[in-house]
């Protein structure tokens, strides 16, 4: 059975009308949650028959108390506030089953902000708040990834796109927010940071100890495997055409009609 995930979209302080243009809808919206399990934020699922399917049974038939895998799609059009996310050891001892690993892949690519330089989370705890000089900034291209291990301190910056692969958590620490009145983390985000920088790289096959997830490029159909989460940019699902980003969870060997660029993402194996 093949299930697709029906998107939610979100309202950001950092968002604009482009993605609400994407997906037919208004308003600034910063983030779509193209598949999630997540308290509060769970997108629903519909088999073929356009009939919803509970996620209970799913986690049941993937065999997890929480569906694994939270997809995104994220388009930025102002800072995001710089931010880290806790890995597992942190968020178990607050009662998450798992810390916050990410992988972005750039569909717009810009400026970013990519760890902390070195020295400057002794700065920090010495009161020093001198933002540009502590953080490291990196400019990534369309077509590149990169993964957002815990404790990587990091940012988007304004025109940034991307689709963002994670384990299921909405862990997010804010360390700084570029001035705006919301609410920052900093003695949490000191805890769990580390000084440590992502590497870009070109996107085929992402093996982490959390996920894996393969690009491929698909002309008509795909044949699904059971327990992978599939990305789709169009195709055909219940007897109608799709084109935009869509979702699918599935639970066994089907047909998938989709072109174009396909995101697999999985348990590694």
């Amino acid at each position: 059975m093949l299930l697709k995930c029906l998107p939610e979209l979100v309202e950001e302080v950092w968002g604009d009308e482009s993605l609400a243009r994407v997906y037919n809808s208004s308003g600034k919206i910063g983030e779509v949650w193209l598949c999630s399990n997540y308290p509060g934020h769970e997108t629903k699922l519909v088999n073929e028959n356009n009939k919803e399917f509970n996620w209970s049974d799913v986690n049941k038939l993937w065999g997890f108390e929480r569906f694994p895998f939270l997809v995104k799609h994220i388009h930025s059009a102002s800072w995001l506030s710089v931010q880290v996310h806790p890995n597992d050891e942190f968020a178990q001892e607050i009662g998450e089953p798992w810390g916050k690993p990410e992988m972005w892949y750039f569909l717009k690519g810009g400026k970013i902000v990519n760890g902390l330089n070195q020295g400057a989370l002794e700065r920090l705890k010495n009161g020093d708040r001198d933002w540009k000089s502590l953080l490291h900034f990196t400019t990534v291209k369309a077509g590149e990834a990169m993964y957002i291990s815990p404790g990587t301190v990091h940012a988007m910056g304004p025109g940034i796109e991307v689709y963002e692969f994670q384990l299921t958590s909405d862990m997010t620490y804010r360390f700084y927010d570029w001035g705006r009145n919301r609410k920052t983390h900093f003695k949490e985000a000191l805890k769990v940071a580390r000084e440590v920088v992502a590497r870009p790289f070109i996107l085929e096959k992402f093996s982490s100890p959390y996920f894996t997830v393969r690009m491929i490029e698909v002309s008509n159909s795909l044949n699904t495997e059971k327990n992978v989460v599939y990305l789709a940019e169009a195709g055909k699902f219940a007897g109608e055409k799709f084109n935009v980003p869509t979702v699918f969870v599935s639970l066994n060997n089907e047909k998938l009609n989709v072109k174009g660029r396909i995101f697999e993402m999985e348990v590694p194996r």
